[in-house]
């Protein structure tokens, strides 16, 4: 194993948010197409972290066709992950008008993205940066759905994406705790399953209806 903390921390991660998506699609929300979404979401990020962990694992330190193709996928399946945070913010703050237009920027940003990934740049930052703007539109429609009254799942979905943002800036200061079993990616890693779980509580106010 290349990066052993990397590695499995991608892996919890990847565990993680299959189970929270395989939860969310057995449960019986109030409002499925906001259940099938955050499903997706999670689903997605699973995917990311399942073939981040085995690139890390296995493929990080050579250029292989094997290695490039399990990235790709990565990174495919994190332009996913932005584009349904752009659906995402589109049922929360619940406007038409910014419901159809974060619709099709959901779908061009995914185009894209995926595109760049692949053929231009395959550089983690790419969907790093993509992932900001459908982040910030999501926890703007966390801020509108707390003052609509489901304030405590609101702040637990704002505080949850905001710190997934932020988690980032362990990256920019190469933060790490230790040399080898806590590195720089193992505690972004960490701080994101914190950033996951706090998303997913807020779940069920976003299909609750307003009372």
């Amino acid at each position: 194993m290349l990066e052993p903390d990397v590695t499995l921390t991608d892996l919890f991660l990847a565990m993680q948010c299959a189970a929270f998506a395989v939860v969310l699609l057995r449960g019986r929300g109030i409002n499925p197409v906001e259940t099938r979404l955050f499903a997706a979401l999670f689903a997605a990020l699973a995917v990311s972290s399942l073939f981040g962990g085995l690139w890390h694992g296995a493929f990080s330190k050579a250029d292989t066709v094997t290695g490039d193709a399990i990235w790709s996928i990565a990174m495919a399946a994190l332009a996913g992950s932005a584009a349904l945070l752009w659906l995402i913010s589109g049922r929360l703050i619940r406007r038409p008008a910014w419901a159809l237009l974060a619709s099709w920027v959901a779908v061009i940003q995914f185009i894209f993205q995926v595109f760049v990934s692949v053929c231009v740049a395959d550089s983690f930052l790419v969907p790093a940066v993509g992932l900001l703007p459908p982040m910030a539109a999501t926890v703007v429609g966390y801020i509108i759905r707390a003052q609509s009254g489901h304030v405590i799942h609101g702040i637990y979905g704002a505080a949850g994406v905001t710190l997934a943002a932020v988690a980032g800036l362990v990256i920019v200061f190469d933060l790490s705790l230790h040399p080898r079993w806590a590195t720089t990616l193992a505690v972004y890693h960490a701080v994101q399953f914190v950033a996951f779980g706090l998303v997913f509580l807020s779940v069920p106010a976003v299909l609750a209806e307003k009372r």
